[in-house]
């Protein structure tokens, strides 16, 4: 890939061919004869191009097209610049990188500025739709946030399971005479519980802290663009530049995320999922509350 930066704009250049057939072009520059004047653009190739100044020519995977004063380009790596030319090239390449990341970076969001009402759309679908990010958000609060219409102990049990990492909920019993019995005979000590599988609980993920809904699309999504929106980028500084440009390249992440996060909540909220829950709520915690709860799910 090649880069010329040209004023205002970058000109991406797909052979080398044409860097070579430039009427300025010198590939064999005696640098003893010359000035550097400035750096025009930047390299990078699988297979390397040997530097073209003439005390070098060793093959470069990276690096710079430069100009000199006398007008006559051509091209170098990094270190044959400082070796050759010294402070003055550390000095331009170091300018020429920080313009090459503005200016990128102002085209990916002057790009995005044309799709943000695509995007825009692409969020609303995701929190309005059919048990979307907001049916999914609301309606899972419940399960981590006491107060809301499940028990304590389901809450508690929950908590256990996405700390641990299980999905697998169980309870315990006293163990039997029988089983008492049974571990003596083969020589075992006798269980002071015995652990018992209810049922496989699906989409616990969704109530992880990454997967939290209202985080992604409305503080970092909406909220993020409501804030980019009166924003001139043609004003933008670096610092700004850059961190509009890694928010926008999250984006899509993000969004894949949520869609995620909604197909783990809705599979997690299914009544015959929650169900099983049920066996661990005792009368005094009022387990009509939860049979309640899961009715607003179906």
């Amino acid at each position: 890939m090649i880069v010329l930066n040209q004023g205002k704009e970058l000109v991406r250049v797909e052979s080398w061919d044409d860097i070579v057939g430039r009427p300025g072009f010198n590939g064999n520059l005696n640098p003893a004869e010359h000035v550097l004047s400035g750096i025009i653009g930047q390299y990078a190739f699988a297979d390397r191009i040997r530097c073209g100044l003439s005390d070098c020519h060793r093959p470069h995977g990276r690096g710079y097209l430069v100009v000199t004063k006398s007008g006559v380009e051509t091209n170098i790596g990094k270190d044959c610049g400082k070796n050759y030319f010294g402070v003055d090239f550390e000095t331009m390449a170091t300018q020429f990188d920080r313009d090459m990341r503005d200016k990128q970076a102002r085209e990916r969001l002057w790009d995005f500025t044309f799709k943000l009402d695509e995007l825009k759309q692409r969020i609303k679908a995701l929190r309005t739709g059919e048990r979307g990010a907001d049916w999914v958000y609301k309606n899972s609060r419940p399960l981590v946030e006491s107060g809301k219409g499940v028990p304590g102990v389901v809450i508690r049990r929950i908590a256990d399971l996405l700390r641990t990492g299980d999905s697998v909920l169980t309870t315990e019993r006293e163990p039997t005479e029988r089983e008492i019995d049974l571990a003596r005979v083969q020589g075992s000590r006798p269980p002071r519980v015995i652990v018992e599988k209810v049922a496989d609980i699906r989409g616990l993920e969704a109530l992880q802290s990454q997967n939290d809904l209202r985080q992604i699309m409305v503080v970092d999504l909406e909220e993020g663009i409501k804030e980019f929106e009166p924003l001139d980028v043609d004003t933008m500084k670096s610092t700004e530049l850059s961190r509009w440009s890694k928010w926008v390249g999250r984006i899509e992440q993000k969004l894949d995320s949520a869609a995620a996060a909604i197909s783990s909540g809705q599979a997690l909220l299914a009544p015959a999922n929650l169900q099983p829950f049920a066996i661990l709520i005792p009368n005094f915690e009022a387990p009509e509350t939860f049979r309640a709860y899961l009715k607003t799910l179906a």
